[in-house]
């Protein structure tokens, strides 16, 4: 029987937690109980059995970075996700024809897989900043001003009104000066039904510069603009991902005893996997205000994409187990497959404001048919200290030749479509599981 999850050593490379268990694309969590300490007699049939089992997987995946063309990044190419997975394992014997036994084999295994990264980028060195995305949301910047540095008074004004989705409207504007020694940190918010509006002045008579921003938004588009010594500003781009792969496989399989304390049990039988991948972009500009104590809100907008992929197909596995004690014994496995793949890709923004943030918009999905391959390799070792339990340890590795992925391609408005592509995934897990035999 065999555990896997993220991690099943002898099964686990059937399991293939993720990168082959999805047959294609994160971690997967299958069980198989082709593992057993004592070779079963000729004629005599052996026992259901039933295992479950936790693991720890590691998942390099293929990434993809947010389709903003403003973003100042664009992501690295792959990513490694890591997390917990359980599974279940019941073999069932069918009986026999002539000597050779048979069982029917059940596997089903979940894993949660996750993981982040922030990147910070200093607006020191640059005056101004605009960013845009989505349509172009009802609202406008009617005054953004800064003295130049150097200058005293250091002086800032910013001005934005808006009126959003719903038709509610507002008006945000304020205004700074500051003398030789002066500080002001001044910042406002005015939100509406579906969006809203935000503004801020740094004005600072010591270093003698000042800088404006503002921001509109609902759920439509977002805008924000800046300008002055932005030195005291920066872009924080993070990104996080959670990973769900769903694992399900029915084997047949035929334990064959050899000499030397050998046992080999070929499988084949159909399975279905489920990848399903949620990757958040956020892009805000944090200001760090003049005074200590005091924090500015952030602005800026979030990309959401959900990338799930289906794998139905057959795999074929060849496990082998070799007693070493009555007690305690060592498996080894290859497995090899092939399955249908079908991926589904959605993405949206949404706008980031003070006491709010919008609904989605700008709205893509986009589909792809194809084929994948898997195969894994695992070893693991037993250990039954009674005659009804036994305990294992496991470690594999699986390969998949197709997961999905984004590619982005210009388009004709200067921006960039996104399309699902393909690249491998390889998968490294460990597991432990308890088996019982009934």
């Amino acid at each position: 029987m065999r555990i896997c999850l993220a991690v099943q050593s002898h099964k686990l490379a059937a399991i293939i937690v993720a990168a082959v268990a999805s047959l294609a694309s994160t971690t997967s969590i299958a069980v198989a109980d082709d593992t057993k300490l004592a070779s079963t007699a000729p004629n005599e049939e052996s026992a259901p059995s039933l295992q479950i089992g936790t693991g720890i997987n590691w998942f390099s995946l293929p990434s993809w970075g947010p389709r903003g063309p403003d973003f100042l990044g664009t992501g690295d190419s792959r990513v490694v996700d890591d997390g917990l997975g359980f599974g279940i394992s019941l073999d069932l014997p069918l009986g026999q024809i002539g000597s050779q036994h048979f069982v029917l084999e059940w596997n089903g295994g979940f894993a949660d897989l996750s993981s982040s990264s922030t990147d910070r980028t200093s607006l020191a060195g640059q005056s101004s900043l605009d960013l845009s995305f989505g349509n172009s949301a009802n609202g406008s910047i009617t005054t953004l001003t800064a003295s130049p540095v150097g200058a005293l008074p250091a002086t800032a004004t910013a001005g934005v009104t808006f009126a959003d989705s719903a038709g509610a409207t507002g008006v945000t504007v304020i205004s700074d000066s500051s003398l030789a020694g002066g500080r002001v940190t001044h910042f406002a918010s005015n939100t509406g039904v579906t969006g809203g509006a935000f503004a801020a002045t740094l004005t600072n008579g010591g270093t003698q510069s000042a800088a404006a921003y503002a921001a509109y938004g609902d759920n439509t588009g977002f805008t924000l603009a800046a300008t002055g010594d932005l030195s005291s500003s920066a872009i924080v781009d993070e990104r996080s991902e959670d990973a769900i792969v769903i694992d399900q496989e029915l084997l047949l399989g035929a334990p064959i005893d050899l000499q030397g304390g050998w046992t080999i049990t070929p499988k084949f039988g159909p399975m279905y996997r489920s990848i399903d991948r949620d990757v958040d972009f956020r892009r805000t500009l944090q200001i760090t205000a003049n005074q200590p104590g005091v924090v500015v809100p952030e602005v800026g907008f979030a990309q959401t994409d959900e990338l799930d992929a289906r794998y139905v197909g057959a795999i074929a596995e060849l496990a082998a187990t070799k007693a070493l004690q009555p007690d305690l014994s060592v498996s080894f496995d290859a497995r090899f497959g092939g399955a249908y793949l079908h991926s589904r890709y959605r993405s949206h923004y949404s706008a980031i404001l003070p006491t709010i943030t919008t609904g989605p918009f700008d709205f893509i999905s986009e589909t792809r048919d194809d084929a994948s391959l898997l195969a894994g390799v695992g070893a693991g070792l037993r250990y039954a200290p009674s005659e009804n339990l036994v305990v294992g340890l496991d470690a594999g590795v699986n390969f998949v030749n197709k997961v999905p992925t984004i590619n982005y391609v210009a388009d004709a408005g200067g921006g960039v479509s996104p399309t699902i592509g393909m690249s491998h995934a390889i998968d490294y897990n460990v597991s432990v599981s308890i088996s019982w035999r009934f």
